[in-house]
């Protein structure tokens, strides 16, 4: 049974970990095997579930690539994230908004990359909308400056609000040489900035049920999982769950905050829907990335407004709703021919015939299968990194 909601919470690891450094601070040297060093970077530090998924899976495709050892820059210290990389001094300021804050962090960068082979900006929205242009320069000017090659993986570019924030950004693109992105948006917006087309890997979640298996729920209930972090969709996530209780469709639902956000908005929700028969549970990311994975799989539908609750329930065959607040999450059931919903605010009958086609249909069990692809394919572009990293002959 997953555990109820505790703030701040320390739950067991959902997978055995070997004995590694401290959670959030540099390895000792007497622990750091001779390999090359690749720093990586991206939102994480933000106690946000999508941002330190990434990270765990950054961190699990290098240790499974010989001779490479990563750095997660700025990590949260999950239990998973054995291979993080703080300055000491800078560790307690990571979070802290405005002026000191980022200079805390911009100094835990520099000092990444010097010591650092090669540098790649990994997973996420790292050029588009809401991204950080100071944060992309940066990365990519000290990684010239300390002749290090810098790449990016399982990112998204665009979409640019402006034509001069997409011209400041292709200026970024132009000087990082090797991009792989998650999406056919991504793929021509980066095309369009620099004239060449890059890969389209997908998503780094796509690599996840090759490297992790979840723990399944020992009993049969069906349980629906509600994470939901935009106020805008309350009043039909309301309207789908009175649906889902008076059709009994499900035993329980489980409402989920996988970030700071979901937190107010779904226990709004949670607050608001007066069942009459399931059951009713909440759960708050904490320390465990596995804990949500486990969650996510063992759901019988999951409703969601966030694209990693969507992704990791894709890949182990969940049906899903994902309310498409943006592009990238209309893009992802786009790419992948998934159903439902694609409008920014869908009509609640829509939404509540959508669930109820997945909950009467159920999972397909073993749809998904191209995890292993996936899996080497960032093994082989991480590894490739670590080629050039040598070959600049980096300290």
């Amino acid at each position: 049974m997953i555990k109820p909601q505790a703030d701040a919470s320390l739950g067991a690891a959902s997978n055995p970990r070997p004995v590694e450094p401290s959670l959030c601070d540099e390895p000792h040297p007497a622990l750091i095997r001779r390999d090359t060093r690749i720093a990586f970077f991206g939102f994480y530090g933000r106690h946000n579930f999508g941002d330190d998924l990434f990270g765990y899976l950054l961190q699990s495709i290098s240790v499974k690539t010989l001779g490479i050892q990563p750095w997660i820059v700025g990590a949260s210290c999950a239990q998973e994230l054995t291979h993080s990389f703080h300055l000491p001094v800078a560790k307690s300021l990571w979070a802290r908004p405005g002026a000191i804050g980022a200079a805390a962090r911009s100094v835990t960068y520099v000092v990444a990359i010097s010591r650092a082979k090669a540098a790649i900006f990994g997973g996420g929205s790292l050029f588009g909308a809401n991204a950080s242009l100071p944060f992309a320069r940066l990365i990519v000017n000290v990684s010239r400056w300390f002749n290090r090659p810098v790449a990016a993986l399982g990112v998204s570019a665009g979409p640019f609000a402006t034509p001069e924030r997409r011209d400041a950004f292709a200026g970024v693109l132009k000087d990082i040489p090797s991009i792989a992105v998650r999406d056919e948006a991504s793929v021509r917006a980066v095309a369009g900035c620099t004239g060449s087309a890059p890969a389209n890997l997908k998503d780094l979640a796509f690599a996840l049920p090759a490297i992790y298996t979840p723990k399944r729920r020992p009993d049969d209930s069906r349980t629906l999982v509600v994470s939901i972090h935009l106020r805008q969709y309350m009043d039909t996530v309301l309207a789908i769950l009175a649906d889902v209780d008076s059709r009994r469709l499900v035993d329980e639902v489980l409402f989920a905050s996988l970030d700071e956000e979901s937190v107010a908005v779904t226990g709004d929700i949670a607050r608001l829907f007066s069942p009459s028969n399931v059951s009713v549970s909440r759960f708050r990311y904490g320390d465990s990335i596995t804990e949500v994975v486990d969650l996510l799989a063992s759901a019988t539908c999951v409703v969601t407004s966030k694209l990693h609750g969507a992704i990791v329930s894709f890949v182990y065959d969940v049906p899903v709703m994902l309310f498409c607040y943006q592009p990238k999450c209309a893009e992802f059931l786009r790419d992948n021919a998934l159903a439902g919903p694609r409008e920014t605010q869908p009509l609640n009958h829509d939404c509540i015939r959508h669930v109820t086609e997945l909950l009467v249909r159920g999972r397909h069990e073993q749809g998904y299968s191209s995890a292993e692809w996936h899996l080497d394919q960032f093994r082989d572009f991480i590894a490739g990194m670590g080629k050039k990293g040598n070959s600049t002959g980096a300290a």
